[in-house]
């Protein structure tokens, strides 16, 4: 027992030593490029990690309230440049917010990779397969990536998106029926609503899975996925997510994590397991959904297994929920905020509904200031804060900025999409940025990231927003409960979401 003792403190001194002097070796070997520098405390071993929460928590962003893509835009606007070096044990990152660089970074996309998700935490999280390694969100870059992406590109084009218009109508009609029943409550979540509508069109329209998703207030995969946002948030807080790796801690949240995961995998295994079956056996059926164009992509190929399809449904369905989710309600709060913009949607939604009670796949065309409204919410609020990709073993120089090997780089989209140089009063709600016409320049708007590995369902998102505001506009008029508050609060983990929810009044 005594030398199992000595031999962890040993062991456990070792290390220590060892991130010390790699950490500062990697420090001096980066000494040419403009960065921020290591405070010399007992600490210094993390790198900058100290620093930026003692950043944080002079900004006021603490605990759940902590952004890592606001306190890097801070100590930019601080250090009064485009781009910098952080600090981190083994790794380098780099911050960035040059157009040039960013143009090149997402473009050439064979030599700036993902992170290896086998070192990221979206992979595995406690030896929960979550995203999983081959997903198309995850995989760094490699031709499993290119041939998944080739196999499933059918299931996201408009003319396939056609067929989903009926589902998507269905869960709009449904969501306009639960706020009628909720009409007498003085404030109104709406985005915990908006969360299940998403949930549903994606359940729908991903893998034929009906269920009442949006008029049951709670249902397993509702509570699944809400689970695994919770653990995968609480995993990335917690100490830099050190303290999460311990066996005695969170083991309530590690329970919960292991049971949604095997919940939404067993579900989806399932589905597959069934489908592929059926379709073996009459190879002519057809179930329109985005699961059968993927399964018939895959049915000759051995490069995939079901895990790894799995892998893809699991991001389509938590990741897709929750990014539309935000999307659709904070456009709500956007409006709702700026009275004589949200006249012009509700005008242009009666308009092109003209005296039908539904809207015809076309007619989501003529909704155009109400598309620009979105996009103009997806330029201020965009659910995903920053993207990041891996530069090259060897240092590379994009336009003066030398990037050194192996870095990470990080792009943020929120700090692009309200540069002043680019967008004049970014911080003031203005839909008419995205008017016809408008030039938007290359790479200051990426809300779906950019280059090839753009989101492959941003087509399905905008669509889903559209097909669900137009039917909630056409419904409902509504009021603000709270109108002393001004601004949204939102947190920040995977995506950047309502901190308190987004609250309405339905008017009687």
């Amino acid at each position: 027992m005594v030398l199992t003792v000595y031999a962890v403190i040993a062991a456990s001194f070792i290390y220590v030593v060892y991130v010390h002097i790699s950490t500062y070796l990697k420090r001096r070997s980066y000494s040419h490029i403009a960065s921020f520098p290591i405070p010399l405390t007992w600490k210094w071993y993390l790198g900058n990690l100290y620093l930026m929460r003692k950043k944080g928590s002079e900004m006021g962003l603490e605990g759940p309230s902590f952004s890592f893509s606001k306190v890097t835009e801070a100590l930019r606007k601080e250090l009064e440049t485009e781009s910098y070096v952080i600090f981190f044990p083994g790794v380098a990152l780099v911050y960035t917010v040059s157009i040039p660089v960013v143009s090149k970074v997402f473009s050439d996309h064979k030599t700036f990779l993902k992170q290896d998700p086998r070192a990221g935490r979206l992979a595995y999280v406690n030896g929960e397969r979550v995203f999983g390694h081959n997903g198309l969100l995850t995989e760094a870059g490699t031709d499993v990536w290119y041939y998944k992406r080739k196999m499933m590109d059918p299931a996201f084009q408009k003319k396939f998106l056609k067929c989903l218009m009926g589902d998507m109508t269905n869960s709009a009609n449904k969501l306009c029926q639960y706020l009628e029943g909720k009409k007498s409550q003085n404030a109104i979540d709406i985005y915990g609503i908006m969360n299940r509508v998403a949930l549903e069109i994606v359940c729908t329209c991903g893998f034929s899975l009906k269920d009442d998703f949006i008029m049951r207030e709670t249902s397993d995969l509702n509570k699944a996925t809400e689970s695994i946002f919770e653990v995968l948030t609480l995993s990335f807080r917690s100490r830099g997510g050190f303290s999460f790796r311990l066996p005695w801690k969170f083991r309530e949240e590690k329970r919960r994590l292991k049971d949604a995961c095997a919940l939404m995998r067993g579900t989806m295994r399932a589905l597959l397991t069934k489908r592929m079956k059926k379709n073996s056996e009459d190879p002519e059926s057809i179930s329109n959904d985005v699961l059968d164009h993927i399964i018939k992509g895959n049915n000759f190929s051995d490069k995939i297994s079901i895990e790894d399809i799995c892998d893809d449904f699991f991001v389509f369905l938590v990741a897709g929920m929750e990014t539309t989710a935000i999307t659709m309600s904070i456009t709500i709060w956007l409006l709702l905020k700026h009275p004589e913009i949200s006249e012009k949607v509700v005008k242009e939604v009666n308009e092109v509904y003209g005296e039908k009670d539904e809207l015809d796949y076309e007619d989501l065309n003529r909704l155009v200031f109400l598309e620009q409204c979105i996009k103009e919410c997806l330029r201020m609020h965009p659910p995903a804060e920053l993207s990041s990709r891996v530069s090259p073993k060897h240092d590379v120089t994009i336009n003066g900025l030398l990037i050194p090997g192996k870095s990470i780089i990080m792009l943020p989209t929120e700090a692009i999409q309200s540069l002043e140089a680019h967008w004049p009063d970014p911080h003031i709600f203005d839909p008419d940025r995205f008017a016809p016409g408008k030039k938007i320049e290359p790479f200051t708007y990426f809300p779906f990231t950019a280059g090839p590995r753009q989101c492959i369902g941003k087509h399905f998102a905008i669509m889903e927003a559209k097909v669900v505001l137009a039917k909630f506009y056409r419904t409902f008029n509504y009021y603000d409960p709270y109108p002393e508050k001004t601004t949204l609060e939102k947190k920040t983990a995977l995506t950047a979401k309502p901190k308190n929810g987004v609250f309405i009044g339905i008017e009687h």
